[in-house]
């Protein structure tokens, strides 16, 4: 079973291979593998109605009907986004039984291109957080070594990708949670410019950062991904739009063939470089002599403001959280909002949306909301931008280290010391989201442990195109 989703989409198209036998196959490694006692990336598998879809798109290819890019192609979705009949919990006990009537606009995109939809992932519920330990679906185990972190929020889309579970998958990111759970699993994941994709139908974290993007085994399939969930305006989605003319995500990624040389790579200095672990330095440079010995330019750059952007992501998230989680109570039919169903989310959950609506409030202030938005994410974007004038890309980590146990979900051993696993993990990757802007996680080789390392590569607002070509072309040099 070839793990490249493009592969697996032409054998489908030429008859060497049907979508049924490619989505049982699937489906009987999830039996194998998944579940409570294995690695427990979905929260439910559509099994009988995935195979049903399979056959039906059989059918379609032997008549002759048209075939979309993605015909037959088994894939998974977060739990996060709207499947029309198929129960979506966004990882909480408190809509375990809300069943949609439409899907969401980048799953209805997905069908629309001939996908099958085995099943729904497990996330860090409600998307708060960047271990996936769910305390209602339970915690999703890294195919790399079960008793660790696979990353989050969209832990069991990267962990399915990774263990060969379906082709591909869809996950979203608010601060680093398509890119982080990639890097800690060894596959690729693509965030997206905000505003490129749709997030219509999903229940969202914050309107200021959220993303959908895909998590695959390649860079190609990311790309394919994106291009189909890439929606233009929608109604839905008041964010969402076309870039410029001239941005849209490339047909092919032909063109990246040595379009690293004279390439420019930023490497940022001083917060982007203080906090990895030996092995993730090691893998850091290891990319700096691949990407030299292709004939790029490394770049040292500095981003004014970035060390600040954690903090003003939580000033950001956690108040549009709290209205967002509302609207989703009331997508469900559940009266009451946040207060009255605050013992029903997990402890980090709860204490969270409870710092802001609970019984003895400390809600961020509104002057401190107002100040981010209107002055301090302006100059973050500004700092970015002004980086791109002299670069094309930047190339961070993605994680300043590797995937921790399960049982460190609050705070971690790092570099010798005691250091929050919230905080750790965002450092590189909330910055990108505070600004909007795309970035693709890599795999960058195995730390001493043979444990994944990923690099980041960040591109300017609407900058996918030059973004991917890189990234693909990185991703060659890395595996010859």
């Amino acid at each position: 079973m070839s793990g490249a989703m493009l592969d697996q989409a032409a054998a489908i198209s030429r008859g060497d291979l049907s979508s049924l036998e490619l989505t049982r196959a699937y489906l009987e490694r999830i039996d194998a593998l998944d579940g409570p006692d294995g690695l427990n990336a979905f929260i439910l598998s559509r099994g009988q109605d995935a195979l049903a879809e399979a056959t039906r798109l059989d059918r379609l290819r032997a008549q002759g009907g048209p075939l979309g890019p993605l015909h037959g192609v088994p894939l998974a979705v977060k739990d996060n986004l709207f499947t029309a009949g198929t129960t979506t919990t966004n990882g909480t006990a408190l809509l375990e039984s809300f069943i949609p009537d439409h899907d969401a606009t980048a799953v209805r995109r997905l069908r629309r291109a001939g996908a099958v939809v085995l099943g729904k992932t497990n996330l860090h519920e409600s998307s708060f957080g960047i271990t996936s330990n769910n305390p209602h679906y339970g915690a999703v185990r890294n195919p790399y070594d079960p008793l660790r972190i696979p990353g989050g929020s969209s832990g069991g889309s990267a962990a399915a990708v990774a263990a060969r579970l379906c082709s591909a998958a869809i996950g979203s990111d608010t601060g680093g949670s398509v890119r982080i759970p990639a890097a800690l699993c060894g596959v690729v994941g693509l965030k997206p410019t905000l505003g490129r994709v749709s997030r219509g139908r999903m229940f969202g974290l914050s309107w200021t950062c959220d993303v959908v993007g895909p998590i695959a085994h390649t860079v190609a399939d990311a790309v394919a991904l994106l291009r189909v969930i890439s929606s233009g305006p929608d109604t839905l989605d008041p964010d969402a739009r076309h870039g410029p003319p001239g941005t849209d995500v490339p047909e092919s990624l032909a063109t990246a063939i040595g379009c690293l040389r004279g390439a420019r790579i930023g490497i940022p200095d001083g917060f982007f470089a203080a906090d990895n672990t030996p092995d993730v330095d090691r893998a850091l440079a290891r990319t700096y002599r691949t990407l030299e010995d292709a004939g790029a330019v490394l770049v040292p750059v500095t981003v004014e403001g970035v060390e600040a952007a954690t903090a003003q992501g939580f000033v950001t998230v956690v108040p549009e959280a709290v209205v967002l989680t509302e609207r989703a109570l009331r997508t469900a039919g559940i009266d009451g909002g946040i207060v009255a169903h605050l013992d029903r989310f997990g402890a980090d959950v709860r204490a969270a949306l409870g710092a802001q609506v609970g019984p003895e409030p400390e809600p961020v202030p509104a002057f401190q909301y107002a100040k981010v938005q209107a002055a301090t994410l302006p100059a973050l974007r500004r700092a970015f931008a002004d980086t791109f004038t002299t670069v094309d890309v930047l190339l961070t980590a993605t994680t300043p280290a590797t995937a921790v146990p399960i049982t460190q979900d609050t705070t971690m051993r790092h570099n010798g010391r005691s250091a929050g696993t919230f905080e750790t993990f965002v450092r590189y990757t909330y910055g990108i989201s505070m600004a909007g802007l795309p970035a693709v996680s890599l795999p960058a080789g195995t730390d001493a442990a043979g444990l994944p390392v990923g690099v980041q590569l960040v591109g300017p607002r609407w900058g996918e195109a030059t973004l991917v070509r890189i990234a693909h072309a990185l991703e060659n040099a890395v595996r010859q």
